[in-house]
């Protein structure tokens, strides 16, 4: 079926492509409010979804569905509905620590997916090339292999990595709304954009105003994420960084974590002293544990043998980035597995298997063989062939280990084990490739 937010998406797209797109849009609230919009909004929904605090899941929202759609669509077209606060949670960092989500009400998910699709249609054709993350048609997997490419050939030699502090807890609503109000005059949609940032979220009972910050697990706050570092990092670094700079200059984001790659070690540091600087101006920081400068690229393991050290890497969407040799000579880009995402993986795993025991041997493989086929279809990238075959191994010993601890008495031989573990273990793959395969390619860029 195709709606009005379908007609409008396309038509914002051909126009700006035209040149010929309005500066600003004035009559939104009509898609947000859709009837049928909000239908599809519901659709879209995973049954599987935390509750927020009005304790509803998708099968009791629908229950008695066109009368609660009908009665929704109603209220937002005459600004009577307001958004419940988040339920904050908790969960492990893949750096240490914990990262909050808020987890909306299931008709405020429905209000955010309405406002977050409209956003999209009119930023995404502006959007910069450099912005992966949050976006249709690009991923993670893209922007790693664009981050190749520069490397490779776009004469990089310095990189400058970087992580913004907090980023989603530090947006400011006032720069955020100015953003929006670039594209947005109408006013209706601009006041329900200010009652979902400031709905609050409720944290141990406790009910907690939103001051600022975008509460992660909203889905707005992707859109409103990259509407924000768009004037703040991209449009900046385009416009003002790369021109300026002497030699070439790239930038790749993926959300609020970007790795910028330099031909000249003055240009890096230009940049990397700029950018706290610009990033102040709008209530942000680097977070000084994550970001660094570090020579990088066909020139550094000779300058790192002179100097009598190894090459410097540098962490980018879970994967560390080393410099490496092909068996022809050539310089590439080197990849593996994040040390510390493996540690918490392995450690997430061990947790689950223990209280899968109960559920008997079945509930325990089959738990691991999606664990398993999630992690190559992530880390299945050229170059990282060696750590995909040490994760499964280590995977397959635990397995093993809490197979045989169903019982007191030590029932499974590792020889009957292996037999059955090669018919339903995923074997270790390179589902992404980043360099053309030739006869000279490591042996990481080819089928493990």
């Amino acid at each position: 079926m195709t709606t009005n937010l379908d007609c409008f998406t396309q038509w914002v797209a051909q126009a700006t492509e035209e040149g010929v797109a309005p500066e600003r849009y004035t009559a939104l609230m009509g898609m947000v409010a859709d009837r049928e919009g909000l239908a599809q909004s519901f659709q879209r929904q995973s049954p599987r979804k935390a509750a927020g605090i009005d304790g509803l899941r998708k099968a009791d929202y629908g229950r008695e569905l066109e009368t609660r759609l009908a009665d929704l669509s109603a209220r937002l077209r005459r600004m009577a509905w307001r958004p419940q606060p988040a339920r904050r949670v908790h969960i492990p960092k893949a750096g240490g620590g914990m990262r909050p989500l808020g987890l909306p009400s299931f008709e405020d998910r429905l209000v955010q997916d309405r406002v977050a699709r409209v956003l999209q249609a009119i930023w995404e054709p502006m959007f910069s090339d450099c912005s992966f993350g949050f976006r249709p048609g690009r991923s993670a997997h893209q922007a790693l292999a664009r981050v190749d490419h520069v490397i490779r050939n776009g004469g990089t030699q310095w990189i400058v990595e970087a992580d913004i502090k907090g980023f989603f807890d530090a947006v400011n609503h006032d720069h955020l709304m100015r953003f929006v109000e670039h594209r947005v005059a109408d006013a209706n949609v601009l006041r329900l954009i200010r009652r979902l940032l400031r709905a609050g979220v409720v944290d141990g009972g406790q009910f907690q105003a939103s001051e600022q910050g975008t509460p992660q697990g909203g889905l707005v706050s992707p859109v409103l994420a990259n509407i924000y570092l768009h004037y703040v990092l991209d449009l900046w670094f385009e416009r003002r960084v790369a021109r300026q700079s002497q030699g070439r200059a790239h930038l790749v984001r993926y959300a609020d974590d970007f790795v910028a790659c330099f031909e000249r070690e003055g240009d890096a540091r230009a940049f990397l002293a700029e950018l706290q600087a610009r990033l102040a101006e709008f209530g942000l920081q680097v977070e000084p544990t994550k970001t660094a400068l570090l020579r990088f690229g066909s020139l550094a393991r000779a300058h790192a043998r002179r100097a009598g050290v190894k090459p410097e890497s540098f962490n980018f969407l879970g994967l560390t980035h080393y410099v490496h040799t092909t068996r022809g000579g050539r310089f590439s880009v080197g990849r593996t597995t994040q040390r510390q995402r493996i540690g918490k993986k392995l450690c997430a795993l061990a947790e689950q298997l223990k209280l899968l025991r109960l559920r008997g041997t079945a509930a325990m493989i089959g738990h691991v063989r999606q664990h398993v086929r999630g992690h190559i279809q992530y880390y299945g990238v050229s170059g990282n062939s060696r750590a995909l075959r040490r994760y499964v191994y280590l995977v397959s010993r635990m397995l093993f280990k809490w197979l045989n601890r169903r019982s007191q008495r030590r029932s499974l031989t590792w020889s009957r084990y292996a037999r059955g573990l090669d018919r339903w273990m995923p074997k270790p793959r390179i589902v992404h490739r980043f360099v053309p395969e030739t006869a000279n390619d490591s042996p990481g860029s080819r089928t493990v």
